[in-house]
C-alpha cells in the first residue's frame, strides 16, 4: 500500500508487454498473488495494474526468459514517455518550446538529479510490490529514488508532464511505501523489530515540505522507538525531481517490561518539524517552503506497523 495526498492550489503567476497467450496462467498468476500472506513484512500494493505486473505468459522453466520479463516489468523506459510531445499537443504550442514550459532543457531533466539505475531494479521493484522481498531494508538510494519504484508513477505521475494544467500547482504531498507492515514479537524470545518505510513527495508537489514523524499514544505506551530520521524535509517531484524527494525510514522499537500479549497497531503520522528547523527552511526557500502536516492527511495511519505480541515462540 502507498499511502499519499496531495493538495494542490490556483496558479496565480499498455504498457502494454506481450499479448496474453494463456488465460489460464494469468489466472493462476493472480490466485497466486492474491492467497499468499507473507509475515516486519510489506503489505502488497493496492495500486499495482495487473496490466503491468501480470499480463504476460512465458513457457517453459528458462531462467532466461523469466528474468527478462522481470527486468521489463518495472524498468524506468524513459526516452519512450514522450511526456513533451504530448505535452505540445495539448498545450497547443510547438515541441521546441515546450521545455521551457517547464523551465528545463529537456525532458531529460526531469529526472537528471537522480542516481544511476540498478541493472536488477526492475527485478526488485516488482517483488516489493508484490509482498515478496524481504530485504527492504538493504535498498538505497539508487532503488527508492527512482519514481518507477513507486507502483502508481506511471499511472498517475506521468499525465502532470503530459498534460499540464497551467491553473493549478502543487502545493503539498505526500506518500510512504510500504504503507502497512506486520510482525510478531515473543515475551520469551525476539522482543524487538527494525521496519523500513520510504517516505517521498506526493506527484507534481512543487515545494518543501518540513514535518516530523509522530507514532501514536498506544506506540509509546507499549514499545520504546526510535524513528531515524524523524524531522525531514521532503524535495519537490516537479518540474524535475529534486535529490531530497524521497527519503529511507527506519523504524526500531523493543517491547517494554509491562507490555502484554496482544495485538498492537504503531501508527506514525506527520507533525510539526521543530521550530528551529521550520525557522531555517522558511529562510531558504521562502515562498517555497510548507508544513507537510499542514495538508489534508490520510484517513488512516501514514504509516502503520501491526505487531502481534506472544507470550512464547
Amino acid at each position: 500500500m502507498d499511502n499519499e495526498t496531495t493538495v494542490n492550489q490556483p496558479n496565480k503567476s499498455k504498457f502494454s508487454f506481450l499479448k496474453i497467450v494463456f488465460a489460464i496462467a494469468i489466472i493462476a498468476a493472480v490466485f497466486f498473488v492474491l492467497n499468499n500472506s507473507f509475515n516486519f513484512l510489506p503489505n502488497p500494493t493496492g495500486n499495482i495494474s495487473l496490466t503491468e505486473t501480470q499480463n504476460n505468459s512465458f513457457t517453459g522453466n528458462s531462467p532466461l526468459l523469466r528474468q527478462t520479463y522481470f527486468q521489463e516489468a518495472f524498468k524506468p523506459k524513459r526516452e519512450g514517455y514522450k511526456l513533451f510531445e504530448q505535452a505540445s499537443k495539448n498545450l497547443n504550442i510547438t515541441l521546441e518550446t515546450t521545455p521551457a514550459y517547464f523551465g528545463l532543457q529537456s525532458e531529460q531533466d526531469i529526472f537528471a538529479d537522480l542516481p544511476a539505475v540498478p541493472d536488477d531494479f526492475s527485478e526488485i521493484a516488482y517483488l516489493l510490490a508484490n509482498g515478496q522481498y524481504f530485504g527492504i531494508g538493504q535498498l538505497e538510494e539508487e532503488y527508492y529514488l527512482q519514481p518507477e519504484f513507486y507502483p502508481n508513477f506511471k499511472e498517475q505521475a506521468l499525465q502532470y508532464w503530459a498534460k499540464p494544467n497551467a491553473d493549478y500547482w502543487g502545493v503539498t504531498g505526500y506518500g510512504t511505501y510500504p504503507a502497512e507492515q506486520w510482525d510478531i514479537l515473543y515475551l520469551n524470545g525476539r522482543k524487538e523489530f527494525t521496519a523500513v518505510v520510504f517516505l517521498h513527495t506526493g506527484w507534481n508537489v512543487q515545494t518543501w515540505q518540513g514535518l516530523k514523524l509522530v507514532p501514536n499514544a498506544e506506540a509509546v505506551k507499549n514499545f520504546d522507538l526510535t524513528i531515524t530520521p524523524n524531522v525531514i524535509l521532503l524535495g519537490p517531484t516537479f518540474p524535475k525531481f529534486d535529490p531530497s524527494w524521497a527519503q529511507k525510514i527506519i523504524i526500531k522499537g523493543k517491547l517494554k517490561p509491562n507490555t502484554r500479549p496482544g495485538n498492537y497497531t504503531i501508527g506514525i503520522n506527520m507533525g510539526l518539524p521543530p521550530v528551529e528547523n521550520k525557522a531555517e527552511w522558511q529562510i531558504r526557500y521562502k515562498n517555497l517552503y510548507f508544513d507537510a502536516a499542514s495538508g489534508i492527511g490520510p484517513s488512516g495511519n501514514q504509516i502503520q506497523l501491526n505487531l502481534q505480541v506472544k507470550e512464547k515462540e
